[in-house]
């Protein structure tokens, strides 16, 4: 039987199905989420993004055998993805919901988490607004909240001028949001269920921020949406304003009546000064994922280098105790044969 060209293109489609099997699920054996293809899947938060993009391309480079595959979809999403065994790490800038951690338990799935970095939320407005040069916590709450009848800067300080405030913030599947909302508004209070209705369920608890703010996935619009507007105040991680320090301007946050005013900075994000909005930022490894070669090594890279990698992704690195917790967490995965990390040694 003669060859033909027809032949040579339907084998050739047949053996790219095949190299399509596979990828970053928690299988063993090829198939959906098989370890043959050589893939690893990061999905979550947009603010550690930063930081396992920068572990992504520098892993590449020396092992371009793997793909490293990094999406941000916020910390939600990437939880959910996670659930439905579609990510091996979640990007992770809040730490896992008590309903999360039920719904792994419930299929079965252990994950093991690191500190990969530490953040702190910037509240900044435009660059041209002379007027903002700080905030209470009780005026972002006055701000922020639901139900919030704050419209204009004089609303919020009888000196400031009469024009109408915009906002902008990270969607609510973003840990940034999360946090910052628990952080500035206050956890959600619970609805008063009706005594008579025994058998209906309870009423969700009612949280979150006020109507009206212009929400994205994507803190490069916020970025650009209090940029180009000169009343627009806005928030999100640290490292997006640093990158965008000639653009927008950040708001000295005032914890307590007492207190001084305290601008984002490295330096105060490390000592936690910069208080209710410093946070750490985290990787959530499937511990069954964790055992193919391909996400053991980028695991292996991303913490021996993660000092260096927060740090190229506009983060304050992890502490030497976060450092500490990250090698015992590592031990515990692996066995006491785990490696020391490069970046835990003195």
């Amino acid at each position: 039987m003669r060859f033909t060209y027809a032949m040579a293109a339907g084998l050739f489609t047949f053996v790219l199905l095949l190299a399509g099997c596979g990828g970053g699920g928690d299988g063993e054996g090829g198939g959906p989420g098989g370890s043959k293809s050589g893939t690893v899947v990061v999905d979550g938060s947009s603010t550690v993004f930063r930081i396992s993009r920068a572990a992504q391309e520098a892993f590449e480079s020396v092992n371009p055998n793997t793909t490293v595959v990094v999406d941000n979809h916020g910390t939600g999403g990437g939880f959910s993805r996670y659930l439905q065994g579609e990510v091996d790490v979640v990007d992770a800038s809040r730490d896992a919901k008590p309903d999360e951690e039920a719904k792994a338990k419930a299929q079965g799935i252990e994950w093991t988490r690191f500190t990969v970095g530490n953040d702190g939320i910037t509240v900044v407005v435009n660059a041209r607004n002379t007027v903002v040069q700080s905030l209470t916590v009780e005026q972002l709450k006055k701000l922020w909240e639901p139900g919030s009848t704050v419209k204009t800067w004089k609303d919020l300080n009888p000196a400031w001028p009469d024009r109408q405030i915009r906002l902008y913030s990270p969607d609510n599947d973003s840990g940034t949001y999360e946090f910052f909302v628990e952080a500035i508004v206050g956890k959600p209070k619970p609805v008063n269920a009706d005594p008579a209705a025994k058998d209906q369920p309870k009423p969700a608890a009612k949280g979150g921020q006020r109507d009206g703010v212009q929400q994205s996935s994507d803190d490069n619009t916020l970025v650009n949406g209090v940029a180009n507007d000169e009343d627009a105040i806005g928030y999100f991680g640290y490292a997006y304003y640093a990158a965008n320090k000639e653009r927008v301007k950040p708001v000295a946050v005032q914890n307590g009546a007492d207190a001084k005013p305290v601008l984002p900075s490295a330096e105060t994000i490390a000592d936690k000064s910069y208080r209710p909005l410093s946070r750490p930022l985290y990787i959530f490894v499937k511990n069954s994922a964790a055992r193919r070669p391909e996400v053991k090594q980028f695991l292996g890279y991303y913490l021996d280098n993660v000092k260096k990698l927060a740090v190229d992704g506009g983060y304050d690195p992890p502490t030497e105790d976060d450092l500490k917790a990250n090698q015992e967490a590592r031990t515990k995965l692996y066995g006491a044969a785990a490696p020391e990390t490069a970046a835990a040694k003195p």
